[in-house]
């Protein structure tokens, strides 16, 4: 008899263990509102000046590589552009989305690291962080604010004649310390992201009258590939 309880046990085990199996409900993760998978690609119409009598445009596909690099506490995915074959960085950490760029602003180095994205905060939430600008002709660098916030969540939003769904809305405000008069720097920056898609569209205005900086411009997506 103990011979047959212990021969049938191994059996027994099987059927209960395949019978969970079948009753589970494996967690599916939730899309990211980016890809960092490589030989991802984004065709986007950039927009100079819109609506203006001098608006320009151009075509700028930006292209995931293959290559990480370490910035600070971060490694960052490599993406570059065709135009001007500049490059971006970017990284997700769970769901905080980060972007590290190096711009010129007629003449002023930039460096930002802008935690440009939190894709489980609801509309209304905020969350800001301060950079250091040096800007020539003033003896210390400027203490930059930038603060995020989500303008809208879950939205359906129509770029290029493409609909977007599951949409996120994100304001960019901008503002000068260090003693600087309040409208030293004037923004009027919105993003939206498309959940897998990434950056769908930005409308960017900034104007910073101590350095001559004026800055207008709009970009729309065309297609995207994402792997």
């Amino acid at each position: 008899m103990k011979k047959l309880i212990f021969a049938c046990l191994p059996l027994a085990l099987l059927v209960i263990s395949c019978k969970k199996d079948g009753d589970s409900n494996p967690v599916v993760p939730e899309e990211k509102y980016m890809s960092i998978t490589t030989n991802s690609k984004w065709t986007y119409d950039v927009i100079n000046n819109p609506g203006t009598p001098g608006q320009t445009s151009l075509v700028d596909t930006v292209t995931v590589t293959s290559q990480d690099t370490s910035i600070g506490s971060r490694t960052y995915r490599i993406f570059k552009h065709s135009n001007a074959n500049a490059s971006d960085y970017y990284n997700i950490t769970g769901n905080e989305y980060y972007r590290y760029q190096k711009q010129d602003l007629n003449g002023t180095p930039l460096s930002i690291e802008d935690l440009y994205l939190k894709d489980n905060q609801s509309t209304g939430a905020s969350w800001s962080q301060t950079i250091n600008l040096t800007v020539p002709g003033f003896p210390v660098a400027i203490p930059i604010t930038v603060t995020n916030s989500v303008i809208e969540k879950g939205s359906s939003k129509t770029v290029n004649g493409t609909s977007y769904t599951d949409v996120i809305g994100i304001k960019t405000d901008i503002v000068a310390g260090g003693g600087l008069p309040a409208n030293t720097i004037v923004t009027d920056i919105k993003s939206y992201y498309a959940r897998k898609v990434g950056l769908i569209q930005a409308d960017y205005k900034i104007a910073i009258s101590t350095i001559g900086v004026d800055i207008n411009t709009q970009t729309l997506l065309k297609t995207a590939v994402i792997q």
